[in-house]
Protein backbone atom coordinates (compact mmCIF):
# COMPACT_ATOMS: atom_id res chain seq x y z
CA UNK A 1 0.00 0.00 0.00
CA UNK A 2 1.19 3.39 -0.67
CA UNK A 3 2.62 5.56 2.50
CA UNK A 4 -0.20 8.31 3.01
CA UNK A 5 1.97 11.00 3.13
CA UNK A 6 2.05 10.47 -1.15
CA UNK A 7 -2.19 9.89 -1.59
CA UNK A 8 -1.84 13.08 0.54
CA UNK A 9 0.32 15.10 -2.51
CA UNK A 10 -1.26 13.03 -4.89
CA UNK A 11 -5.09 14.46 -3.99
CA UNK A 12 -3.40 17.59 -2.71
CA UNK A 13 -2.25 17.89 -6.96
CA UNK A 14 -5.39 16.72 -7.79
CA UNK A 15 -7.69 19.19 -6.18
CA UNK A 16 -5.45 21.94 -7.38
CA UNK A 17 -5.37 20.74 -11.04
CA UNK A 18 -9.03 19.25 -10.94
CA UNK A 19 -10.01 23.66 -9.63
CA UNK A 20 -7.35 24.86 -12.51
CA UNK A 21 -8.86 23.06 -15.19
CA UNK A 22 -12.40 23.99 -13.97
CA UNK A 23 -11.49 27.84 -13.99
CA UNK A 24 -9.79 27.31 -17.58
CA UNK A 25 -13.54 25.69 -19.05
CA UNK A 26 -15.70 28.16 -16.96
CA UNK A 27 -13.74 30.80 -19.07
CA UNK A 28 -13.71 29.26 -21.84
CA UNK A 29 -17.44 28.80 -21.38
CA UNK A 30 -18.04 32.56 -20.92
CA UNK A 31 -15.66 33.90 -23.44
CA UNK A 32 -17.43 31.62 -26.30
CA UNK A 33 -20.79 32.93 -25.08
CA UNK A 34 -19.75 36.74 -24.82
CA UNK A 35 -18.25 36.41 -28.28
CA UNK A 36 -22.20 34.52 -29.88
CA UNK A 37 -23.53 38.26 -27.84
CA UNK A 38 -20.70 40.23 -29.79
CA UNK A 39 -22.27 38.40 -32.96
CA UNK A 40 -25.62 38.90 -32.00
CA UNK A 41 -24.71 42.74 -31.87
CA UNK A 42 -23.07 43.14 -34.97
CA UNK A 43 -25.47 41.27 -36.67
CA UNK A 44 -27.89 43.53 -35.36
CA UNK A 45 -25.99 46.86 -36.58
CA UNK A 46 -26.00 45.50 -40.16
CA UNK A 47 -29.54 44.66 -40.05
CA UNK A 48 -30.25 48.21 -38.85
CA UNK A 49 -28.18 49.60 -41.76
CA UNK A 50 -29.30 47.17 -44.10
CA UNK A 51 -33.64 48.71 -43.19
CA UNK A 52 -32.25 52.38 -43.07
CA UNK A 53 -30.99 51.62 -47.18
CA UNK A 54 -34.17 49.65 -47.75
CA UNK A 55 -36.48 52.45 -46.25
CA UNK A 56 -34.62 55.10 -47.96
CA UNK A 57 -34.90 53.07 -51.36
CA UNK A 58 -38.72 52.60 -50.27
CA UNK A 59 -39.29 56.81 -50.46
CA UNK A 60 -37.49 57.53 -53.03
CA UNK A 61 -39.79 54.42 -55.22
CA UNK A 62 -42.94 56.38 -53.48
CA UNK A 63 -41.65 59.91 -54.91
CA UNK A 64 -41.28 58.31 -58.28
CA UNK A 65 -44.64 56.81 -58.44
CA UNK A 66 -46.34 59.87 -57.33
CA UNK A 67 -44.11 61.65 -60.44
CA UNK A 68 -45.54 59.12 -62.46
CA UNK A 69 -49.14 59.24 -61.36
CA UNK A 70 -48.90 63.25 -61.78
CA UNK A 71 -47.16 63.28 -65.15
CA UNK A 72 -50.33 60.68 -66.15
CA UNK A 73 -52.96 62.69 -64.59
CA UNK A 74 -51.29 65.94 -66.20
CA UNK A 75 -51.06 64.10 -69.68
CA UNK A 76 -55.06 62.67 -69.33
CA UNK A 77 -56.16 66.12 -68.60
CA UNK A 78 -54.63 68.05 -71.30
CA UNK A 79 -55.45 64.97 -73.49
CA UNK A 80 -59.26 65.84 -72.46
CA UNK A 81 -58.45 69.41 -72.67
CA UNK A 82 -58.48 69.92 -68.88
CA UNK A 83 -56.44 72.86 -67.38
CA UNK A 84 -54.71 72.53 -64.68
CA UNK A 85 -56.67 73.35 -62.14
CA UNK A 86 -59.95 72.70 -60.53
CA UNK A 87 -60.67 68.91 -60.29
CA UNK A 88 -57.35 68.50 -61.36
CA UNK A 89 -55.49 70.14 -58.96
CA UNK A 90 -57.20 68.69 -56.39
CA UNK A 91 -56.68 64.64 -57.42
CA UNK A 92 -52.93 65.85 -57.99
CA UNK A 93 -52.65 67.38 -54.23
CA UNK A 94 -54.83 63.95 -53.00
CA UNK A 95 -52.27 61.97 -54.74
CA UNK A 96 -49.57 64.48 -53.15
CA UNK A 97 -50.72 64.03 -49.87
CA UNK A 98 -51.39 59.94 -50.03
CA UNK A 99 -47.59 59.84 -51.04
CA UNK A 100 -46.41 61.76 -48.24
CA UNK A 101 -48.77 59.91 -46.01
CA UNK A 102 -46.88 57.11 -47.28
CA UNK A 103 -43.12 58.31 -46.58
CA UNK A 104 -44.40 59.07 -43.25
CA UNK A 105 -45.58 55.72 -42.56
CA UNK A 106 -41.86 54.54 -43.86
CA UNK A 107 -40.14 56.76 -42.22
CA UNK A 108 -41.78 55.84 -38.81
CA UNK A 109 -41.48 52.05 -39.31
CA UNK A 110 -38.12 52.36 -40.48
CA UNK A 111 -37.47 54.60 -36.98
CA UNK A 112 -39.18 51.60 -34.84
CA UNK A 113 -36.69 48.98 -36.13
CA UNK A 114 -33.54 51.30 -36.17
CA UNK A 115 -34.13 51.67 -31.99
CA UNK A 116 -35.43 48.03 -31.70
CA UNK A 117 -32.44 47.01 -33.18
CA UNK A 118 -30.14 49.28 -31.50
CA UNK A 119 -32.02 48.47 -28.33
CA UNK A 120 -31.01 43.92 -28.88
CA UNK A 121 -27.28 45.53 -30.11
CA UNK A 122 -26.94 47.28 -26.76
CA UNK A 123 -28.68 44.46 -24.90
CA UNK A 124 -26.39 41.46 -26.53
CA UNK A 125 -23.26 43.66 -25.47
CA UNK A 126 -24.07 43.77 -22.14
CA UNK A 127 -24.85 40.41 -22.49
CA UNK A 128 -21.72 39.74 -23.32
CA UNK A 129 -20.29 41.33 -20.44
CA UNK A 130 -22.09 39.87 -17.92
CA UNK A 131 -20.97 36.75 -19.41
CA UNK A 132 -17.70 37.57 -19.42
CA UNK A 133 -17.85 39.12 -15.83
CA UNK A 134 -19.54 35.43 -14.81
CA UNK A 135 -16.93 33.68 -16.50
CA UNK A 136 -14.26 35.72 -13.86
CA UNK A 137 -16.21 34.86 -10.79
CA UNK A 138 -16.83 30.96 -11.64
CA UNK A 139 -13.53 30.39 -12.35
CA UNK A 140 -11.85 32.31 -9.13
CA UNK A 141 -14.42 30.05 -7.25
CA UNK A 142 -13.15 27.42 -9.21
CA UNK A 143 -9.73 28.07 -8.22
CA UNK A 144 -10.89 28.62 -4.61
CA UNK A 145 -12.35 25.43 -4.45
CA UNK A 146 -9.58 23.63 -5.22
CA UNK A 147 -7.37 25.15 -2.81
CA UNK A 148 -9.71 24.46 -0.32
CA UNK A 149 -10.22 20.95 -1.35
CA UNK A 150 -5.73 20.71 -0.74
CA UNK A 151 -5.63 22.51 2.22
CA UNK A 152 -8.53 20.21 3.86
CA UNK A 153 -6.24 17.28 2.76
CA UNK A 154 -3.37 18.47 3.70
CA UNK A 155 -4.91 19.24 7.02
CA UNK A 156 -6.37 16.04 7.38
CA UNK A 157 -2.82 14.49 6.25
CA UNK A 158 -1.23 16.73 9.01
CA UNK A 159 -3.50 16.38 11.77
CA UNK A 160 -3.58 12.52 11.33
CA UNK A 161 -7.30 12.23 10.25
CA UNK A 162 -6.36 10.37 7.35
CA UNK A 163 -10.13 10.17 5.56
CA UNK A 164 -8.20 7.24 3.65
CA UNK A 165 -7.54 5.58 6.67
CA UNK A 166 -9.66 3.06 7.63
CA UNK A 167 -11.54 4.34 10.97
CA UNK A 168 -12.38 1.98 13.79
CA UNK A 169 -16.14 2.13 14.50
CA UNK A 170 -16.73 3.23 18.31
CA UNK A 171 -19.00 0.02 19.18
CA UNK A 172 -16.27 -1.91 17.76
CA UNK A 173 -14.09 -2.85 20.80
CA UNK A 174 -10.27 -3.60 19.96
CA UNK A 175 -9.30 -7.20 20.05
CA UNK A 176 -6.69 -8.30 22.78
CA UNK A 177 -4.82 -11.88 22.61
Amino acid sequence: MCDPTVLAAVSIVGSLAGGAIQAQGIRQDADANARAEERRAEFAERQKEVNQTQASFERKRTMDQLDRVLGFNRAAGAERGLSETGSLSDVADDNAFEAAQSIEAIRYRADGERDNLTFEANTARERGRSYRKAGRIGAAGAILGGVTGAFTTLGNAYYGSDPLKPQQSPRQKPRVF
